[in-house]
């Protein structure tokens, strides 16, 4: 997403420079009063941090100096880094609001109930104002003077008192027009006084009601401000904000603000295959081959960090990084393992295994679980007081934006990304630093990422700017807090004058749709006989397990600055007898159609239709499981022999659908 302030940067420096002419007095007034007295460029201690300084300076220009329609017609835009303390710079935008205009209301949106917990937990009786000191005494206003009403649950009280609330905090679905509710809660606010909205986790934005309902409150709005650490959407999209700042990993790391991440992946010699009959479960042959050699047999990648041998290695992987977290956390705080995993199934294999295996006390939290343990999943930083604190806690894609615990020191993932967002998303939630009692805020912080190369992650390592140190040998002492490299040097922007607009399109041009494709074939014309083809499609009931794996060591990867690679043992062998992970009933069907619909939803994008097509893909591959695998029983009927015999062939389904040209296109052009 394009930076729109970056043309702007040679004038506003200017303007800082030359004492911010053309401000209204008070916001003049209330900058002074947040500003250093040692250094005008600079806030004071205590209040911002130098980024959200930034932050806030660029809204108060684009509003004041700049203002619509150069600059923020739809709102503006934030870009900044887990752990980089939006919700402080909402409290400085809300403060000054009000000193400089007298605003009286000001509504925050949120896309889930996670971020507005964390919103509601930083901005109850005022917490905020008075933690970062940002209401001067002269402003005739105290954290008091900001009473917060959190629609849902049963916090909800009424168009009444929404209609007079200071501070509104909600869903941004409690104000759909599709329902009652919505309507009742949106006719609160747009009867009432103007007001500054907040769009927080604006990513997710771009969706038909979403952006409807924004678009009916622009009538009411004084200032839109959106929020976000991931502007670009997995779908391409982006919110209609304008981004007027930017600030990064690399940034953060720079300035100490997150923790390092450091990403650990097995370094494998050889691998143990079992060949199993899907229908009857009967091991037939074992094979013993160089890890190089497995994909000739299309293993899945996820079997590589979800059957059983695999996963209990990787968790053995990242409970000894949980091992040296709690040695650096000298008990002032209780570090957290967090599992992410694909499917219920996985999830409940994944808790099962530590609780009863590695007897790890961890929390798994889906979305079935319960408002007690998505509570306790919020506080989890919070249960090294109590006898028993929890030590890991397991999810699946629930805690992503807005579960912020600093506690998070290792995550371990045990699912393939393949969306950039979502993969950002689960590291930044082990990028808050902690900040407790008794730790320094110049200590190193570290966050150990436990990956598997078979997942084909690099891309996200990339992102990070992922470097190596080599020769490393695997007998070498390395400790991470001690020989972190240097912070990177933050990267800005020297010469705006250098910043070009992209040129308008011309209306009268027309694109005759004739260019050079150089000798890319053309895709293949989709099945109008599809379902015979689907229905031809063959499949050997021997599937293969890895039932065990041989390694040379755990490679250590620092991301983010210059970088090293360091090599560690490789976790020794399981004592004692390997408990059966019992996965429940309705979990491996609830798995089977997660499956069956992540499936379907990755062959229609790589067949080149857009994503909200994969139902009918959805529909057909479900009928062709149900009668090829479960005797033509549906999912909630068929026993437990034939749920299971399904799931077990669900990775050749995929292999032997994909390899059928013109299927995909042939089922949704064509389907019923």
């Amino acid at each position: 997403m394009f930076n729109q302030f970056s043309r702007h940067e040679d004038a506003f420096r200017d303007w800082r420079r030359d004492g911010m002419p053309g401000l209204k007095d008070e916001s003049y007034k209330y900058i002074g009063f947040l500003t250093s007295k040692d250094d005008d460029q600079l806030p004071r201690e205590g209040t911002l941090w130098p980024h959200q300084w930034e932050s806030f300076l660029r809204v108060i220009y684009s509003h004041e100096i700049l203002k619509k329609p150069v600059i923020g017609l739809d709102g503006l835009l934030l870009n900044i880094v887990t752990g980089g303390g939006k919700t402080a710079i909402i409290a400085a935008v809300i403060a000054w609001q009000r000193i400089a205009y007298d605003t009286r209301k000001f509504v925050m949106l949120c896309p889930n109930l996670i971020v507005r917990d964390r919103l509601e937990d930083d901005f109850q009786n005022g917490k905020v104002f008075v933690d970062r000191d940002l209401l001067p005494e002269w402003g005739h206003s105290t954290s008091k003077d900001f009473i917060l009403t959190t629609l849902g649950a049963d916090r909800e009280k009424g168009w009444a008192s929404l209609f007079s609330a200071d501070v509104v905090l909600g869903n941004i679905h409690q104000f759909y027009q599709s329902n009652k509710s919505g309507q009742s809660n949106l006719s609160a606010l747009m009867n009432g006084p103007e007001f500054v909205l907040f769009n927080d986790e604006a990513h997710n934005s771009p969706a038909t009601e979403y952006d409807a309902t924004l678009k009916k409150m622009r009538e009411k709005v004084i200032l839109r401000l959106d929020t976000t650490a991931t502007p670009d959407r997995a779908d391409g999209k982006v919110p209609d904000s304008e981004m007027i700042y930017e600030y990064g990993v690399r940034d953060a790391l720079s300035d100490g603000i997150i923790k390092t991440p450091v990403v650990y992946q097995p370094d494998i010699k050889t691998v143990q295959l079992t060949y199993t009959d899907a229908k009857t479960g009967e091991k037939r042959k074992v094979e013993e081959i160089d890890w190089d050699e497995v994909d000739r047999l299309g293993l899945n990648a996820t079997q590589w960090v979800t059957d059983d041998e695999p996963m209990r290695q990787q968790m053995a992987i990242a409970l000894k990084r949980l091992e040296e977290q709690e040695g650096r956390a000298k008990g002032r705080y209780q570090p957290i393992l967090f599992v992410v995993a694909v499917c219920k199934a996985d999830a409940e294999k994944a808790a099962q295994t530590l609780n009863n295996y590695f007897k790890v006390k961890a929390l798994m939290v889906t979305e079935d679980s319960d408002e007690e343990d998505r509570q306790k999943a919020r506080e989890l930083g919070r249960q090294q007081k109590t006898a028993m604190p929890y030590r890991a806690v397991v999810s699946v894609l629930m805690l992503r934006e807005g579960w912020d615990v600093p506690e998070v020191g290792v995550i371990l993932l045990l699912r393939k990304f393949g969306s950039k967002v979502y993969g950002q998303q689960v590291v930044g939630r082990g990028l808050r630093r902690v900040r407790a009692k008794g730790v320094d805020a110049s200590e190193p912080q570290i966050c150990a990422v436990v990956d598997h190369p078979k997942l084909e992650h690099q891309w996200l390592w990339d992102i990070f700017n992922a470097k190596k140190r080599v020769g490393v040998k695997i007998d070498d002492l390395f400790d991470e807090t001690e020989d972190l490299p240097p912070p990177p040097k933050k990267q800005e922007l020297t010469e705006p004058d250098n910043v070009i607009d992209l040129p308008p399109i011309d209306p009268d041009y027309k694109d005759e749709g004739e260019f050079d494709v150089g000798d890319v074939p053309p895709p293949p014309k989709p099945l109008e006989n599809w379902k015979e083809a689907l229905n031809a499609i063959q499949y050997d009931p021997n599937v293969v397990e890895i039932t065990k794996v041989e390694i040379n060591g755990v490679t250590g990867q620092e991301l983010g600055g210059e970088g090293w690679k360091s090599v560690h043992a490789a976790p020794g062998e399981y004592e004692g007898q390997i408990p059966i992970v019992e996965i429940s009933d309705d979990d491996v069907r609830e798995a089977l159609k997660s499956r069956l619909l992540e499936m379907a939803e990755a062959l229609t994008v790589e067949a080149g239709y857009a994503a909200s097509s994969k139902d009918k893909v959805y529909s057909a591959l479900l009928h062709h499981v149900r009668k090829r695998f479960m005797n033509g029983n549906s999912i909630g009927l068929a026993d437990r022999q034939e749920i299971d015999y399904a799931w077990r062939m669900l990775t050749q389904v995929l292999r032997n659908v994909r390899e059928v040209p013109g299927l995909i296109g042939g089922i949704i052009e064509y389907g019923d």
